[in-house]
């Protein structure tokens, strides 16, 4: 889903493609104004889709790659127009093998990947963000960092030159049935804390009604300002019968998640 939220444009974009080779999906958050914004994520999710499907891997050198083509070509469009000078774009990218048994992801800026197993609900990405590097340091903890004047100001994003730097992991990890993946803007994820996205998904009987209940959410938490929010949900197998709670499972213990990339 993407949508315009109280804002009179939407410059998010998203989009996925999939085959019996493997499969991509893409989250992006545009900046700029005048249009700008709007069109760097529907570049860089035009662009990163046309990539991997041209030669689809799950190595940590290709899946940057794919980003740094994405940057190269929102930089390229900002050439062709003053008003899209200073267009940007955050991206979170998953990418999946044709058996849906290894995933692999990359990401710039501070739209993000999650990851539930079994009820265990970890944020794959870390924002490239002031506030996240106050976090990381110490200074803020996450509650905080949610609430703070410039949680928004990034030190990357597609089309920001050489700060770009994709994140992912060395290598792809293991995905297990009932494997569940959010990847969503910050107008989406800044509404919602971990804990309310498994409760949301025992309830769930789809992708497409975990992500409705999702929003309702989001709008229930939305203010004046609220921002334009998009989001994927990718589901491998059967969720809502692997991850249930824990004392109607006797014997079951929490899988630990894929352990974040810097």
């Amino acid at each position: 889903m993407s949508r315009l939220g109280r804002r009179q444009q939407n410059e998010d974009a998203c989009g996925y493609w999939t085959s019996a080779r493997a499969s991509c999906f893409v989250v992006c958050d545009g900046a700029g104004g005048h249009g700008g914004g709007e069109v760097a994520s529907e570049t860089a999710v035009r662009t990163l889709l046309s990539a991997f499907s041209a030669a689809p891997s799950l190595e940590a050198a290709r899946v940057t790659g794919y980003i740094a083509q994405a940057d190269e070509a929102v930089r390229y469009g900002q050439k062709l127009s003053e008003g899209l000078r200073e267009m940007s774009a955050t991206v979170a990218a998953l990418f999946l093998d044709g058996a849906a048994r290894h995933a692999q992801w990359s990401h710039v800026g501070d739209t993000r990947i999650y990851h539930i197993r079994r009820r265990v609900c970890r944020c794959l990405t870390r924002d490239h963000s002031v506030v996240q590097s106050f976090v990381d340091a110490g200074v803020l903890d996450a509650a905080q960092a949610r609430s703070h004047a410039r949680r928004n100001l990034l030190f990357a994003a597609l089309g920001m030159g050489d700060s770009a730097q994709a994140a992912a992991l060395d290598e792809p990890f293991v995905v297990e049935e009932g494997d569940v993946f959010l990847l969503c803007t910050d107008g989406f994820w800044d509404a919602l804390d971990e804990s309310r996205m498994v409760e949301t998904l025992m309830s769930a009987e789809s992708a497409e009604s975990w992500l409705v209940s999702l929003e309702a959410m989001v709008i229930e938490q939305s203010d004046p300002r609220q921002d334009n929010y998009s989001a994927l949900a990718v589901w491998v197998g059967c969720p809502w019968e692997v991850t249930q709670p824990w004392p109607a499972r006797t014997g079951c213990e929490p899988v630990p998640a894929p352990t974040p990339g810097d």
